[in-house]
């Protein structure tokens, strides 16, 4: 097995990857809790929280490798869940929050295949349009083709 560290550049395309994918809706809201109901350093948090957070996402993948991704998706809402228990001690508001973004989590996963097979369908079907337009212009070109070679063949014969 190769070693999986180092700056290879499979590494450091995985890297930019996750952190753009960090970057998220769900961590935007979660960022703007804590900072709303808290008064802590937000780099203080960032980092002490990834230390944290490296042996959960961990048994995150090890549960979506086992049981599949509504497996880790719970794993994910009881995370959440979690993160509001820990924000009560602060505020409840923070706690309210907290469980309304993980609830449009679930809402944005469940919905989200549904919308993308809308998308795909619409666009087979206006591939199909654009294939049957296609077909009728080659047959109209080959009918035009086959006209113009028959007024040839009849000039032609006519001389």
């Amino acid at each position: 097995m190769k070693d999986k560290l180092g700056f290879t550049r499979e590494n450091i395309i995985s890297s930019l990857a996750f952190a753009f994918f960090v970057v998220c809706p769900r961590m935007a809201g979660m960022m703007h809790v804590i900072e709303s109901y808290t008064n802590v350093s937000m780099l203080y948090t960032v980092l002490v929280g990834i230390v944290i957070s490296i042996p959960l996402l961990r048994l995150m993948v090890f549960i979506f490798a086992k049981s599949g991704v509504w497996a880790a998706l719970g794993f994910c809402v009881f995370t959440d869940l979690g993160s509001a228990l820990i924000m009560n001690g602060i505020n409840i508001s923070a706690t309210i929050e907290i469980l309304v973004i993980a609830i449009f989590m679930v809402i944005g996963v469940k919905s989200a295949p549904r919308i993308l097979n809308i998308f795909i369908k619409k666009q087979e079907d206006k591939k199909t349009d654009e294939e049957e337009e296609m077909k009728e212009d080659n047959e109209s070109y080959k009918d035009e083709a086959y006209e113009e070679e028959e007024l040839e063949d009849s000039s032609v014969k006519e001389d």
